[in-house]
């Protein structure tokens, strides 16, 4: 059943898959057993066609080259959602994630919205628990930090534009559709989902929230990775002695508009 004429089909939806570079819209091999029926005329099982898939892709699969980073260089950053209780209310929190590259030492904070405040104020304070500021900052191409394109295209908002000018670090945006780029963070969001959001969490306040997510980092500082030569704790100590330090005082991540304000005329 496996004629050239299926291979090639097959293969060529593979292709667009990978130029397209889409994590939520792609073929599955369903899919395409489904297209070859419907297109093609198809007879063979699914089966078949899911491991004719299967040795395509091993033999198409995109290779990556683990990344390395000196202590103090960088860190990278991200949003995720997390369902909790906040005073005997189930609601879905932003959670913000910070991991430095080196030590895999990990900050968390809790947020009623993912907006640019939120965002500023979360740099501002991972940078404080940190003790010092790394040269590069990771993130991907959330419009609370950049304003238009994407990659090393990307244009800051002004927000974000301050603040890096502030603590004197670079911004460094990733491409379209690679989680690899900021792998260490997408895996510690998927950690915090698995190991501290089950159960699920129930404080009075988003405070005492942010309180327990504090107190998970401090103990992940005790966890030794595989491949580490030490725990976490002593190779963020490593970190810290690299890091820039902070300035003379914080950025104030308030919100400015500026407005125009007419005092009435008074009566004589």
């Amino acid at each position: 059943m496996l004629t050239p004429e299926v291979i090639s089909f097959v293969r060529s939806c593979l292709e667009e898959d990978a130029r397209c570079r889409s994590r939520k819209q792609h073929h599955t091999a369903k899919r395409i057993y489904d297209r070859l029926v419907d297109e093609h005329g198809f007879t063979g099982g699914e089966t078949t066609v899911r491991r004719l898939v299967s040795q395509l892709k091993e033999k198409t699969q995109e290779p990556f080259v683990p990344l390395a980073f000196p202590a103090g260089d960088a860190m990278q950053i991200d949003w995720g959602e997390a369902t909790v209780y906040i005073g005997g209310n189930k609601l879905v929190v932003n959670l913000f994630c910070a991991r430095l590259c080196y030590s895999d030492a990990p900050m968390l904070l809790a947020y009623r919205r993912q907006n640019e405040e939120s965002f500023l104020d979360a740099l501002v304070r991972v940078f404080e628990y940190f003790g010092g500021v790394p040269r590069r900052v990771i993130f991907d191409n959330g419009r609370v930090a950049v304003k238009d394109g994407f990659g090393a295209h990307s244009r800051k908002q002004a927000g974000y534009t301050a603040l890096a000018a502030h603590y004197g670090f670079e911004a460094i945006f990733c491409n379209p559709a690679s989680g690899n780029e900021k792998g260490l963070v997408e895996g510690l969001v998927g950690y915090i989902r698995r190991n501290v959001y089950v159960p699920i969490p129930k404080a009075e306040t988003l405070e005492q929230l942010n309180e327990m997510l504090l107190d998970k980092c401090r103990k992940y500082l005790k966890h030794q990775i595989r491949g580490k030569e030490s725990d976490v704790g002593i190779l963020l100590q490593k970190d810290q002695l690299h890091l820039y330090p902070l300035p003379g005082y914080a950025f104030d991540p308030c919100k400015r508009a500026a407005v125009r304000h007419s005092l009435p005329s008074l009566a004589v």
